[in-house]
């Protein structure tokens, strides 16, 4: 085939042509080895070594897909077997795996019928394939673009005839793309003052009379684009904002064929321009009113922005007076320049913008403190880019804290500040005289470790959350504590506690007050206090005592001197000199007991200032006669039976007042308060009731009605029959001394049956 080439001049010259242009090789069948023989560009198209062989079914099988294979088989079965010529494009994978477009062409010489020769040419169409598949994705890209409802289209002709309407302008405007471009003009959905506007803005770009300018030609001829805000009519006469892009259309003949124009609803981001300049407004005011400006600094380029405010601040005027990176650090007040130099080279060190407080120096050379908060930013690559922040007017408030500050050492006492975790911010000179610590060594510290008793805590617990309720109801509230000075010394503190309110929220005012000497004078008191009680209470025993003893005494002699009126009366009456000599012995008997009562009561008074306390083993059966001799004359005079049974229990460990007293007041009430109806009955009996002397005093005289009077039985001057001798004593004197040795005295009683006394006496 070579040979024939070289031998053909014609198709040589064709060959060399083509292959200039395009990438196109040629090949030749051998029909009796079905061996290809193809030249160097189709060997380089398949990744072929030189002159390397292909059969017949290896280009089968370089074919991408199978189905290509098998047409391809029967192209070239037509080719061979009829002379069927063809001309296809068929993917390939060539020998080192590369995927390419290829343009094969088969030819055939025939004679007779018989085909003698096969060839044809092969071209590469890679490049040709990708760019019609680029056309096509960016054909049906526009196509999408333009189809979509998110954006409108609309293109205008030359004739100002609308010819394209896409769904997004249907949407928008509320016309159909059919009556848009069947009737609509395009100038009914712009407002004449716009339009007008936009004739100006042309006129003076482009040097044009504006009365003769027609604005969509014009950009034509500029060949010239325009975007812009425009408000659109829409079919039912609501306005509605757009950005709309207008760019003129043009044949490749450079012809004018119309406008297209792009637009898009902005409602929202006319909307959002607006919050966004209220919000400016505000933030403004905000600045203005707080003293307050806001600043960048571009670290790469060096360019300085401020805002409005912040040129007020430093007094400058933001259309006069430009502002570089040394504008700031001129204003800064001398005394503070390192300060301030050392803050930024920390700042950019760390990569971390805390804040810090400095003085400037104005032109009229008035000094004021500013306040620098700011973010430093930075790239990718950690590297700081940008410092941002604001800066703040703070001279009036440094006065303030400067004024506070002196308040706050002039106090008394040591004054603390804390927020609402207990962290102390500030303390005074006093603090460090009381606990020893440096005002810097308690900054940011917490306060327990000047009051470890967790005062804290004890407030929010105790008094139903403290701080909270002082912030809300500005209370104040003083306790006492001990605090520990930086020695571990414990120091007996008051302290008081006051909400400030601020804007950084809620503080605390801590005002301590050593109480040292407080504590002392209280000791000094409190044990003076405790001897004058002992006093106190030992005079009031001694005024009970003799209380005690004086009605003791009264009561014991009132017995014996009323018996010996009745005695006295029996003489007065009898005229028996033997009577009168029996009743003369029983005046002996009862003025011997009654002298002895007096001696008794004598001792124990010179013995206990009047307590007879003394215990000694008493017979009941020596009481009791003592008693009944005592109370002779009502015995004789009732004819009263008196019986008693002390086998049991005979004896007991007790005061000898108090026992015949007791004796003596209990069986006289029995006599006293004896039925009329009867002959009067007094029975006395001891015995033990768990491992206690326990005894009994039964009558059968008048009953007491314990339902009416029992609550008042043994009162004070209680009586509860009219009985002339009634006092209302005995009772009560007889269960205070009971008691008093710790006995108890109980009583049951029946009206017109009699009354029982159980006494438990230990």
């Amino acid at each position: 085939m070579q040979k024939a080439i070289q031998e053909n001049p014609k198709v040589k010259h064709t060959l060399e042509r083509i292959n200039g242009a395009a990438r196109v090789g040629i090949w030749e069948l051998d029909l009796n080895t079905n061996l290809y023989d193809t030249d160097n560009i189709t060997c380089d198209i398949l990744d072929l070594h030189i002159n390397q062989k292909l059969t017949l079914n290896d280009c089968y099988i370089l074919s991408k897909y199978k189905y290509a294979g098998e047409e391809m088989s029967l192209l070239m079965s037509n080719l061979i077997n009829k002379g069927v010529e063809f001309d296809t494009e068929i993917e390939f994978v060539t020998q080192l795996g590369n995927i390419i477009w290829a343009r094969k062409i088969g030819l055939a010489d025939v004679e007779d019928g018989i085909v003698k020769r096969v060839y044809g040419i092969f071209q590469d169409v890679t490049s040709i394939k990708e760019t019609e598949r680029e056309l096509q994705s960016t054909n049906s890209e526009l196509s999408s673009i333009i189809n979509s409802s998110a954006v409108a289209i609309v293109s205008i002709n030359r004739d100002n005839n609308i010819k394209h309407f896409n769904s997004g302008a249907e949407k928008l405007l509320g016309y159909t793309a059919k009556e848009a471009i069947a009737s609509l003009d395009p100038q009914s959905l712009l407002l004449p003052e716009q339009v007008y506007d936009f004739k100006l803005d042309l006129a003076k770009l482009y040097n044009k009379n504006p009365d003769k300018i027609q604005p969509f030609k014009e950009l034509a001829k500029q060949n010239k684009s325009d975007t812009r805000e425009w408000t659109f009519r829409k079919k039912n006469g609501d306005l509605v904002p757009v950005e709309l892009s207008l760019t003129p259309l043009k044949n490749e003949e450079d012809k004018h064929l119309g406008i297209l124009g792009i637009f898009y609803d902005i409602t929202d981001r006319k909307k959002a321009e607006s919050e966004l300049i209220q919000k400016n407004q505000i933030l403004n005011y905000a600045e203005q009113i707080t003293m307050m400006g806001n600043w960048r600094w571009d670290m790469i380029t060096a360019d300085i922005y401020w805002s409005d405010n912040m040129y007020s601040i430093f007094g400058r005027d933001r259309e006069k007076d430009d502002v570089v990176f040394d504008t700031y650090f001129n204003y800064i007040h001398p005394e503070d320049r390192d300060k301030v130099n050392n803050f930024i080279t920390k700042t950019v060190n760390d990569k971390k913008f805390t804040d810090v407080l400095h003085r400037i120096v104005l032109d009229n050379g008035s000094v004021r403190t500013v306040h620098l908060l700011g973010e430093l930013v930075l790239d990718d690559f950690g590297e700081p880019t940008h410092m941002i922040g604001t800066c703040q007017d703070v001279t009036q408030l440094r006065m303030a804290e400067i004024k506070f500050r002196g308040l706050l050492e002039s106090a008394p006492d040591a004054m603390i500040i804390v927020d609402e975790n207990g962290i102390i911010q500030i303390s005074n000179k006093q603090t460090q005289k009381l606990f020893g610590y440096t005002s810097l060594e308690l900054d940011k510290k917490p306060v327990e470790l000047l009051i470890p008793e967790k005062f804290m805590h004890t407030y929010e617990t105790n008094n139903n959350n403290f701080f909270t309720t002082a912030k809300y109801n500005g209370l104040e509230k003083s306790e006492e504590f001990y605090g520990v000075n930086n020695k571990g010394e414990k120091i007996p503190i008051q302290i008081n506690l006051s909400p400030l309110e601020t804007e950084e929220g809620l503080l605390i005012s801590v005002a301590i007050r050593d109480i040292t000497e407080q504590k002392q004078a209280e000791y000094k008191i409190l044990k003076s206090k405790e001897r004058l009680e002992v006093l106190t209470d030992n005079l009031l025993n001694k005024n009970r005592q003799l209380a005690d003893f004086a009605h003791i005494t009264s009561h014991n002699l009132r017995a014996p001197v009323s018996n010996l009126n009745s005695l006295l009366g029996f003489y007065n009456t009898s005229e028996d000199e033997e009577d009168k000599a029996v009743l003369f012995e029983k005046f002996e008997i009862v003025v011997g007991h009654l002298t002895e009562t007096l001696d008794t009561l004598v001792e124990a008074l010179k013995t206990s200032n009047g307590a007879p306390t003394e215990l000694k083993k008493l017979k009941f059966e020596d009481a009791l006669l003592k008693t009944t001799e005592i109370l002779t004359g009502e015995i004789h005079e009732t004819g009263a039976i008196i019986k008693s049974d002390f086998t049991n229990v005979p004896a007991i460990l007790y005061s000898k007042v108090y026992l015949e007293s007791i004796f003596l007041n209990l069986v006289s009430n029995a006599l006293k308060y004896r039925s009329p109806d009867r002959t009067p009955e007094i029975t006395l009996k001891s015995f033990l009731v768990r491992n206690r002397v326990t005894l009994t005093v039964e009558d059968n005289g008048l009953g007491i009605d314990l339902e009416r009077h029992g609550h008042k039985l043994f009162g004070l001057n209680k009586v509860f029959h009219r009985h002339p001798q009634a006092k209302g004593i005995g009772l009560f004197m007889t269960k205070v001394q009971i008691e008093s040795l710790g006995g108890i005295i109980t009583a049951e009683s029946t009206v017109n049956k009699g009354t029982t006394f159980i006494l438990t006496l230990n």
